[in-house]
């Protein structure tokens, strides 16, 4: 391919797309992008051609001025991520449709999209693949068609499906390479099934979802620095200035797997597109009931570090006024107790009989002391209930131990990180007691996900520990 064929490719790829840009119609965008597509890659490749056959030819090179072919390739590689990221990309562009085709919805295009814009290259590619093929509405139909009859269903796959399913597998071989705690079986879940997706809802829940921060990731863990802050100061002429290197710390929160089974009849058959739909709602309620204890009292050894667990035994703990009993005085001294650059933020967590037990508290003249627990707040700030915390029901005087019952913080310090692209394994005959078949299959769906307390100067924590 000569320098002339190049500007040539070079104009087309320019032209489709400004086409793509000015058209009014989805079609109409959607051949032109191809088009640049397709010339892209051409005009990449035969770039590299010219580099690899002479320096001459690599010194006529538009813009490539005198690197060496190392830099230049560098290069290239850079433009064909970025492509891969343009608001025009197969990636997004599946996105879009999922979006407007009612099966994603915003919150969850949004956190996909976000996945494939920012972060390192390497994760920007891996999660623009993933929403490339496992949004595929040929994949979801292949994939609806096995949920139907997992004995012969891709015996009815169109070359459209076959090629759908095949591209999913060949991503997943990819990721095992670069994952050993991947596993070999299994069939990754459509983008619009997956919980890692649909559980950032706003409407989930679990509660610790809607008030801490929540991340995705494409690896084995997230991974985020944490400071105390820079120290700032007011200096005269010609003084210089402190050192205000802030002491800067690694945060990582390891993801964990989790599963759930979600068993149906036979019956399925006859709908089995509307079942993949539904089947969406069944594992997000799974795994969010789940989680919701490890998000809380999660050991952080085979599963998520709870919130609870990371802060017990810590200076952030805060011990009662008068002990071995839970008054007034200790819901303003927790509060209290919080370091002033944390209070903006900051919210109140408890059990339901903990919060019951403030609405009680009284005023010297017999009026509600917290009147404002009727409407979820809390001395000015909002309160959650977390049911699998500790709560006053469990304070026994008679028995040494630790209770655990209120909490106040900045909950955007505890992170809980998703990863995505979830797997599921087809169970196409379930066997009863007498090992004879039910009438049933069931799905064995298995997801990542992790949590941590990452600044644990940012809760204080009440314990309202007993002893004999």
């Amino acid at each position: 391919m000569n320098l002339q064929e190049l500007r040539e490719i070079a104009r087309r790829r320019e032209d489709a797309i400004k086409a793509a840009v000015n058209a009014k119609d989805n079609d109409t965008r959607n051949r032109h992008t191809k088009a640049a597509a397709k010339d892209s890659e051409r005009l990449f490749a035969g770039i590299l051609d010219q580099l690899d056959e002479t320096e001459e030819a690599r010194a006529d090179q538009p813009d490539h001025g005198n690197v060496s072919p190392e830099e230049a390739r560098m290069a290239i590689a850079t433009m064909k991520t970025s492509t891969s990221t343009r608001s025009d990309s197969p990636a997004r562009r599946t996105l879009d449709r999922l979006t407007r085709s009612g099966l994603l919805p915003d919150h969850g295009a949004e956190v996909a999209e976000n996945l494939i814009l920012s972060g390192p290259e390497a994760s920007k590619g891996v999660a623009a693949r993933w929403a490339q093929v496992t949004g595929d509405e040929h994949y979801a139909s292949a994939f609806a068609k096995l949920v139907a009859d997992p004995d012969r269903g891709h015996m009815m796959w169109s070359p459209e499906e076959q090629n759908a399913f095949k591209n999913v597998q060949e991503y997943r071989a990819q990721t095992r390479a670069m994952d050993s705690t991947v596993t070999s079986g299994g069939t990754m879940l459509p983008l619009f099934l997956d919980p890692a997706i649909l559980l950032t809802s706003d409407g989930s829940l679990n509660p610790l979802r809607q008030i801490s921060r929540v991340v995705q990731t494409t690896s084995n863990s997230w991974n985020g620095v944490t400071s105390a802050g820079v120290t700032a100061e007011w200096l005269g002429e010609n003084v210089e200035s402190a050192d205000g290197t802030p002491t800067l710390a690694t945060a990582e929160v390891p993801v964990y797997k989790g599963s759930a089974f979600v068993p149906f009849s036979y019956e399925v058959e006859g709908d089995a597109l509307d079942f993949a739909k539904e089947l969406a709602k069944l594992l997000v309620d799974a795994s969010d009931q789940l989680q919701a204890t490890a998000f809380t009292t999660g050991g952080g050894i085979t599963g998520p570090t709870g919130f609870i667990t990371a802060l017990g035994g810590t200076a952030s703990e805060v011990a009662p006024t008068v002990a071995e009993s839970f008054t007034a005085e200790d819901v303003y001294a927790l509060q209290s107790a919080l370091p002033a650059r944390f209070q903006q933020n900051a919210k109140f967590a408890c059990a339901i009989p903990t919060a019951n037990k403030m609405a009680q508290f009284e005023t010297t003249a017999g009026a509600r002391l917290f009147p404002e627990i009727a409407t979820g707040s809390l001395l000015r700030r909002s309160l959650s209930e977390i049911s699998n915390m500790g709560s006053v029901a469990d304070i026994n005087i008679a028995v040494t131990g630790n209770n655990r019952i209120l909490a106040y913080g900045d909950f955007n310090q505890f992170v809980i990180a998703d990863r995505i692209g979830s797997t599921i394994e087809l169970v196409p005959h379930i066997f009863g007691a007498n090992h004879r078949p039910t009438g049933t299959r069931g799905f064995h769906l298995w997801f990542r996900t992790g949590s941590d307390v990452v600044v644990p100067e940012a809760f204080r924590l009440l314990n309202v520990a007993t002893t004999l």
